[in-house]
């Protein structure tokens, strides 16, 4: 997995199937994110209002139901990318909410999966271009409006540059 697919780990199904065009950001909808998720650390943001994040090594702990997971993994300019096209694919089927600013960022999506059944997807994110903190909930709602699902919990720090003969996308034992 690469450091985006981790960030949101299931999210890349949930989200894109149902992002849709970014709404106006506000600031006061931008520091409400951040707060609820946040250090006050400053995200690096790109001119689309999406994070950027240093290329080397990274190190990911993820808890997802009570379970930690600690990976590292180099990445490189693909992770900028992979989460510019996560986060704003466009699916006629959802109603996405999309705020931003240098203290984080929220994305909330509900996608009509058809016969009365739904997804809803929210993330929040904030940090710095070298450290990171990011919540995820992923929740299927049925008909009569019970909501199935949970919420995992990443953290991301930046360690240096790849190890010698470590390609970005590769992960790195210890």
């Amino acid at each position: 997995m690469r450091l985006a697919r981790l960030l949101v780990l299931a999210a890349p199904l949930a989200l894109a199937a149902c992002n849709a065009k970014p709404e106006a950001e506000t600031a006061a909808a931008s520091d409400a994110a951040a707060k609820a998720s946040a250090p006050a650390e400053r995200l690096t943001l790109g001119a689309d209002g999406l994070p950027r994040f240093r290329e080397g090594l990274w190190e990911v702990t993820k808890i997802d139901g009570g379970e930690r997971e600690v990976t590292k993994r180099c990445t490189g300019a693909e992770v900028n990318q992979e989460m510019r096209e996560m986060l704003t694919r466009e699916t006629p089927d959802c109603k996405t909410d999309r705020s931003s600013g240098p203290l984080g960022i929220r994305v909330h999506a509900v996608c009509d999966q058809g016969k009365g059944l739904k997804t809803e997807t929210t993330m929040t994110m904030s940090g710095s271009s070298t450290s990171w903190s990011s919540t995820l909930g992923l929740y299927v709602v049925t008909p009569d409006g019970r909501r199935d699902g949970g919420e995992m919990t990443m953290k991301a720090r930046w360690i240096g540059a790849c190890p010698a003969g470590v390609k970005p996308g590769e992960d790195v034992e210890g």
